[in-house]
């Protein structure tokens, strides 16, 4: 299902929400892009609360796809409800949570939200106000790249810590998931990556980790935050797939930082990747002339 999809069905199945806006067609008055025109006979009595939304995306190096989620709550004076109300359901239900769209994994946070009002133009009359809500939108795709991989590692060590975490690039799911304290998502990332030295038996190599944590509130964060932080902090390297060890130095953990681009943790990391005549003896370079006498003797 495509990310727009699996918005309108989580925004219209929501009870919560359906209960404070119009109907149109039978369900609850959600659109996307634009709500029907006032004369469309779907439409139930009254017309209004009413929500609109849009999707922009654009590529992003780092995570491939990036956008923004905008969301518009349209309400009118002849209608009790407020439209603080409803973008306080719509915080609830969208906030800090992840979605599987097609092949790709989104979250989804709430960056801000404006009110505004519409004047009557015949009496300039106050007649519609609203409140649009904007969220970040960003991709996580799967880091794993070739073997060994530090990802793949963090990853397989990070599920060991947290057997209830769901660990992106690990782990698979479908639908959303609202990440808690006990249920947390755990995003690793390679934001650097370089040649530290070369000897006879491997390539020794250096990278800049991130790792993000994910729950819907700050004090949920800050605790799975620490749990990482403290036990990677008491050991000396990570295992490896091909049971190489993966260093670990100058652990930060760095809670203030935005969970979305930038991960909450920091760490260089180290580990050695085999060269191939070590890997497998039968490639090993042979010695030419092995039996050639120096200056004829």
């Amino acid at each position: 299902m495509q990310l727009d999809q699996m918005l309108f069905e989580r925004l219209t199945t929501d009870a919560g929400l359906s209960a404070l806006i119009a109907r149109y067609d039978n369900r609850p008055a959600v659109f996307y892009q634009q709500a029907a025109p006032a004369n469309d006979g779907k439409w139930g009595a009254p017309q209004y609360p009413r929500i609109d939304f849009t999707i922009g995306l654009q590529e992003d190096p780092a995570r491939n796809t990036s956008g923004i989620l905008t969301i518009h709550v349209w309400c009118d004076f002849a209608n009790d409800v407020e439209p603080e109300t409803i973008e306080m359901q719509l915080r609830r239900i969208l906030h800090a949570v992840f979605v599987r769209a097609e092949d790709d994994t989104y979250c989804i946070a709430w960056l801000r939200s404006d009110a505004w009002q519409v004047r009557n133009q015949a009496d300039e009359t106050l007649e519609t106000t609203g409140i649009t809500l904007t969220f970040d939108l960003i991709a996580f795709p799967a880091q794993v790249t070739t073997t060994p991989d530090p990802i793949k590692a963090l990853n397989e060590w990070t599920k060991e810590l947290l057997p209830q975490a769901t660990v992106i690039g690990l782990d698979t799911f479908d639908g959303w998931i609202e990440p808690s304290r006990n249920q947390p998502v755990v995003y690793w990332r390679i934001a650097s990556q370089g040649m530290h030295q070369q000897k006879h038996a491997m390539t020794w190599m250096d990278a800049l980790i991130e790792g993000h944590v994910y729950a819907r509130n700050a004090p949920d964060r800050l605790a799975v935050l620490s749990q990482i932080n403290t036990t990677a902090s008491q050991i000396n390297h990570v295992p490896m797939e091909d049971g190489s060890p993966l260093f670990l130095y100058n652990l930060t953990m760095m809670p203030q930082m935005n969970y979305l681009r930038q991960g909450q943790i920091a760490a260089r990391a180290r580990y050695g990747i085999l060269r191939d005549w070590y890997a497998n003896p039968a490639a090993e370079p042979k010695l030419r002339n092995i039996n050639t006498a120096i200056n004829g003797v």
